[in-house]
């Protein structure tokens, strides 16, 4: 049976809407069924994405699992899905984290939001598959809407006690963002045919006939600024840290993947439809990833809570990101789509360790904590793996993508490879002294309950195990990426570059050629 010509991809946008809508009738009361049908919902989600693995081709060029049906012909809008190396890795990592934090909010759900709670992660994570499959600018911009309106309400109806403004500030940055981007598709449109292409907007094609490299200027920062916000870049992050300390902190295990469609954004859409305007504002844009690794990595270090040392990890983690990605060299951007993967998985683990903490001693703080490896030995050691991952040790995950990132920079300009090289050492710095202080010391006697439950080991074994395979053995991994990263770097290598200081003067002109100004 040839699995490409199953409709994979509109099964795993389709399943959790439908799964979600018989929540609806569930009382509320049964908690029980709520979480038990969430669980069993999201099983057969992850299943199902499996399939993708076993008619997944190697080294094929072109998208796979495609699926084109027009929308609005007239427009030239396309119900158009497909896979390749990059974003079948992320969507295997949404499925998979999507089981993981079902498992680690199963008592987060004995509570009178529980039903809600179960609804909104199913509908998250339909819109954030559809984002990583979209092949239509106007279908991506749709599942882009439709993610941020159940990652709003699950923070603002299940958060803490600061939800609201959490998720009010969440939703007005990412409002702006949007609108900017579809400003930017509006553009790429109408240069589009008026460069004589015929109405569409479909990736691949737009790609294919890219506009003048004079012209690309303005669309690119729309873009660019919306997945920069998304991600998020310095100094448009101060969302991040409010949302992650509000969400619920089982969900975070997915809400994490909110940021990976930022960064996908940049290598889907930035890079491929304005290659002269990402080469030439790259190193505008990888000095604010720098920036943005050694504050977050700062900020990090005095913070006295476990989940803002994450999070501000998190922001330092998302510069690696965005440098290995505007580096443009091979090994850098295979490094950064690496990273993406290990940041879930990573950081995944450390906000399931914080809400498994939480549920113990009512806390995260540093100072309600302290001799917790020695309290409950198998939460420290499965600590200690989650925080080694993020250090980058090698022998797992973490070192493989920030090996391959400062690689590929230092091809690209070594002094920017020397300060993300310091970034590093930060980061070992905040995390180590984070284990310290949670960790070690006099156990205090706020901590009490017993160690990890069987449901808890059961979440954390599988991303236990991908930090040490993917260490040990990043070839499978590798391999999948090779063609769609060869793609990528080979548009940007190929493109008319315009020197940003010029690329305003180029701008006119060509507004005067192609496009009338008045």
């Amino acid at each position: 049976m040839n699995l490409q010509s199953i409709p994979i991809l509109t099964l795993l946008i389709v399943i959790p809407i439908v799964g979600a809508v018989p929540i609806i009738f569930f009382p509320r009361t049964e908690t029980l069924l709520n979480r038990t049908w969430l669980l069993l919902v999201s099983l057969v989600e992850f299943v199902v994405s499996l399939g993708l693995i076993l008619g997944f081709q190697v080294g094929a060029t072109g998208p796979q699992f495609v699926e084109q049906v027009p929308w609005v012909p007239s427009l030239g809008i396309q119900y158009h899905l497909g896979l390749d190396g990059i974003s079948l890795a992320m969507v295997l990592l949404s499925t998979f984290l999507t089981v993981i934090a079902v498992l680690g909010s199963w008592n987060a759900m004995d509570n009178d939001r529980g039903k809600e709670y179960a609804g909104f992660i199913l509908l998250l994570e339909a819109g954030v598959i559809g984002s990583f499959v979209s092949l239509d600018l106007i279908l991506f911009f749709a599942f882009w809407e439709a993610m941020l309106v159940p990652a709003y309400l699950l923070v603002g109806v299940c958060g803490g006690p600061r939800r609201v403004y959490a998720a009010y500030k969440f939703f007005l940055y990412t409002a702006v963002g949007s609108l900017l981007m579809l400003i930017g598709i509006i553009g790429v449109y109408v240069i589009h045919i008026q460069q004589g292409g015929a109405p569409t907007f479909d990736v691949a094609t737009l790609a294919r006939t890219p506009i003048p490299a004079g012209l690309q200027l303005w669309p690119f920062l729309a873009f660019t600024l919306a997945f920069a916000i998304k991600v998020p870049i310095w100094p448009l992050h101060t969302w991040l840290p409010d949302l992650y300390r509000e969400a619920p902190l089982g969900a975070m295990v997915l809400i994490t993947m909110l940021v990976k469609v930022g960064a996908y954004g940049f290598l889907r859409f930035a890079i491929p439809l304005f290659p002269a305007a990402a080469t030439s504002w790259a190193p505008i844009l990888s000095a604010l990833a720098l920036v943005g690794i050694i504050y977050g990595g700062l900020s990090a270090f005095v913070q006295r809570d476990f989940v803002l040392v994450v999070a501000y990890s998190s922001i330092a983690h998302l510069g690696f990101i965005v440098l290995g990605i505007f580096s443009l060299t091979h090994q850098s951007v295979e490094g950064a789509v690496v990273q993406m993967v290990n940041h879930g998985i990573s950081a995944g683990a450390l906000f399931l360790i914080a809400a498994m903490i939480y549920a113990r001693t009512g806390s995260t703080s540093f100072e309600n904590l302290g001799g917790v490896a020695a309290k409950w030995p198998v939460l420290g050691s499965f600590a200690l793996v989650s925080m080694l991952s993020s250090v980058g040790l090698p022998g797992l995950n973490g070192f493989v993508g920030e090996f391959l990132i400062v690689y590929g920079t230092f091809v690209s300009n070594r002094g920017y490879a020397v300060i993300a090289a310091i970034g590093i050492v930060i980061a070992a710095t905040y995390l180590f002294t984070m284990f310290r202080q949670a960790m070690h010391g006099p156990v205090l006697p706020s901590l009490s309950g017993t160690d990890l439950s069987g449901r808890e080991v059961v979440a954390l074994i599988p991303l236990v195990a991908l930090i040490i395979l993917i260490g040990v053995y990043p070839a499978p991994l590798l391999n999948s990426l090779e063609t769609s990263v060869d793609r990528i770097t080979a548009s940007v290598q190929t493109a008319q570059v315009v020197p940003a200081s010029q690329v305003g003067l180029v701008v006119m002109s060509r507004c005067q050629e192609a496009i009338p100004c008045q």
